[in-house]
């Protein structure tokens, strides 16, 4: 049956449970969730369907037992537990371009696995957003973005988006997470697929409670301020510079890039499983 592989419940639609900890319940759907399911859907009584709650980290399946009115049976599934998990986080961070480009970013970082986006403004930023820039409304067309390609990609965990900050308040905030500083200068820098096989050297509990940062700069590329910004974390070993090559590539192109490479190649071999199939040897330093 075509359509997304999850829903995700939202204020508009009821959820009722005998207990707190009960884990069975009724779903009764807000009009929107009820014209996709009946109408688009053509969702018959009997039919299945996946269910989260991303902000109560609950997920259910759900069986239409009534179409008129729209009520569905829901069963808790468990649940990916995440307190414990050795999976680092995934964030991108960028500067914000001009256009209307932003859709296909989130669009893209959600459908990667990417759990937080965060601008950033650097010395060469040409777009500098900000609160007074009416920060609010963007937030609130981010939403549905995030909402609408997390359904389709069954994801049942919400990216977040957070406010623009400077360059180096965000790196003092994050002082213990590593970053994958994409740099125009292939000096001292490595090819990506040298990132991956250093990557695989690493133990998985390198990673537990920290987040994984690609950093994109502007179009302008980095100045020696932003670089400066850098000594400490680099010194403390948490900065892997990354070149991707001779060619030119515009600002989108070079975050969309970024993105690709941290959800789709970097992410599957951080896990358990992929670090598995690396080398049982570390690097030089990590002994």
């Amino acid at each position: 049956m075509p359509g997304p592989k999850v829903f995700w419940i939202g204020q508009e639609d009821r959820a009722e449970f005998s207990r707190p900890d009960s884990r069975k319940g009724r779903l009764y759907p807000g009009q929107t969730l009820s014209r996709h399911l009946l109408a688009s859907l053509r969702a018959r009584e009997g039919d299945v369907f996946s269910f989260s709650n991303p902000d109560a980290g609950a997920n259910y399946r759900g069986t239409l037992i009534s179409r008129d009115p729209c009520v569905l049976e829901l069963e808790a599934i468990q649940s990916r537990d995440v307190t414990h998990d050795p999976l680092p986080r995934l964030g991108v961070v960028f500067s914000p371009l001009k256009g209307d480009v932003l859709s296909d970013v989130l669009s893209m970082a959600v459908m990667s696995g990417i759990d937080i986006l965060q601008p950033m403004v650097a010395d060469r930023s040409i777009v500098r957003w900000a609160e007074r820039d009416g920060w609010d409304s963007r937030e609130k067309r981010f939403e549905g973005v995030i909402r609408e390609k997390s359904q389709l990609a069954g994801r049942t965990t919400r990216m977040q988006v957070a406010p623009p900050l400077p360059l180096k308040s965000f790196l003092e905030k994050r002082e213990t997470d590593f970053f994958l500083w994409f740099d125009e200068d292939p000096e001292g820098s490595c090819a990506p697929t040298e990132i991956l096989d250093a990557f695989r050297h690493f133990p998985v509990t390198r990673w537990r409670e920290r987040t994984i940062w690609s950093v994109v700069g502007p179009e302008g590329g980095w100045s020696e301020r932003d670089r400066s910004c850098l000594r400490k974390p680099e010194e403390e070993g948490r900065v892997f510079r990354i070149s991707l090559g001779e060619r030119v590539y515009s600002g989108e192109m070079a975050l969309l890039a970024s993105i690709l490479f941290l959800g789709t190649f970097l992410s599957p071999m951080l896990s358990p499983e992929g670090s598995r199939k690396g080398h049982d040897t570390l690097p030089p330093g990590e002994q």
